[in-house]
């Protein structure tokens, strides 16, 4: 690409403004020092850590300016650094604490002695280390949360290779709604041990982080913790359906019905997989699936099967949740169990006629049969009067 020279003498001015304006930033002291003093605090609630500063010495007496901080943080969930843009000191936010906590500090200084430009510090940088006491063994496995038909939560786990028999594992939880960080009310205990807790629904708290860890303080025995961090709308799992209802037409075409789950899941943030497996004459078996947010569904079937099935299961779709779990199946619902159904106007009008008009006869043969013999009854009483 060709520029004129015009082009490039208005490229080098540029430069050399910018390059004077720093300059003249640097030769009358407007750099920037970083935050001071920055300090991570662990408040109790098992991930969520709140993160303070101060301003630089340097500019506590300033008031020509407009003073904010950017915050960076290493988000280890997502795996990529978080930033944020603040006029104020502090800042919570949420860290896997089985991982190093890293954060990182900036001031911006903005106002008429820097010709209303920003001007951005170096950085000040600060890393903890997680504790990660006891043996990595020890720590729990397999672990899962299921809300389950969101009336209770069931969070299961398994112990860990290395950890002793003696060895109870308890479940601490916390969320937005908490003061402080409370233990599980009620475990799921198999062979003497515990696997699980579970929560209802009125220690949950939905769209918002809930923090999970799981150690053990059995005297003598160290066990590494687990921390966890979840949404608990994320985590159902509605109840099974009931019941499916065929119903065929003559046309060929299978219309299902289905009721909701119980549970307090709203039907409306359902959708729906129906199932439907074809076995052929020859015993091949056919599995097709298709998904629905009604609660009905056509099956236009071929004819050439032997069987034909269906069954449906549902979960929370996404414009509810991020994700969710998919129920059981219910039970299945084959052809056998098709109610047929036989339109009345598909009976043959001639054959309705036939039916009408040999009743219509029927009637007046009686009608006829009944006045010949009150007439005679009538004539027979007379001549017995005339005769006496």
């Amino acid at each position: 690409m060709l520029l004129s020279r015009k082009t490039l003498l208005g490229h080098e001015v540029v430069f050399m403004l910018i390059l004077h304006w720093s300059q003249f930033i640097q030769m009358n002291g407007l750099t920037v020092a970083p935050p001071e003093d920055v300090e991570i605090h662990d408040p109790g609630r098992l991930g969520q850590l709140l993160i303070t500063w101060s301003p630089p010495a340097s500019l506590l007496n300033r008031t020509d300016c407009s003073l904010r901080y950017q915050l960076e943080y290493l988000n280890t969930y997502r795996g990529r650094w978080t930033a944020i843009r603040t006029v104020r000191r502090s800042y919570r936010a949420q860290f896997d604490l089985e991982k190093a906590v890293k954060v990182r500090l900036y001031t911006l200084l903005k106002g008429a002695s820097t010709n209303y430009s920003e001007i951005q510090s170096n950085f000040t940088e600060l890393t903890l280390q997680p504790s990660n006491t006891g043996v990595i063994g020890s720590r729990v496995q397999g672990f899962a949360c299921v809300f389950h038909q969101q009336e209770y939560m069931e969070c299961t786990w398994l112990n860990g290779p290395e950890v002793l028999a003696k060895a109870q594992y308890k479940l601490y939880f916390w969320h937005s709604d908490m003061e402080h960080s409370e233990e599980c009310p009620s475990y799921i205990v198999q062979n003497l041990a515990r696997t699980g807790c579970n929560l209802s629904h009125d220690f949950l708290e939905e769209f918002t982080d809930f923090n999970i860890c799981v150690n053990s303080s059995s005297p003598g025995v160290l066990v590494r913790p687990a921390f966890f961090s979840l949404q608990v709308q994320n985590q159902v799992k509605p109840a099974a359906v009931e019941a499916v209802d065929l119903r065929a037409d003559p046309d060929g075409k299978v219309k299902l019905h289905w009721d909701p789950p119980h549970g307090r899941v709203l039907e409306g943030c359902l959708e729906w997989e129906v199932e439907i497996s074809e076995e052929s004459k020859d015993g091949q078996l056919l599995l097709r699936t298709s998904v629905t947010r009604d609660t009905t569904f056509t099956y236009l079937s071929n004819g050439d099967t032997e069987r034909e099935c269906f069954r449906v299961r549902s979960r929370v779709h996404q414009f509810c949740a991020d994700r969710g779990f998919w129920s059981d199946w219910s039970q299945r619902s084959c052809d056998r169990d098709i109610q047929k159904v036989v339109p009345e106007q598909d009976l043959d009008v001639g054959v309705v006629g036939a039916v009408v008009g040999i009743t219509i006869l029927i009637l007046s043969l009686c009608l006829v049969a009944g006045w010949t013999v009150c007439t005679s009854q009538k004539k027979k009483a007379k001549l017995f009067l005339s005769s006496a």
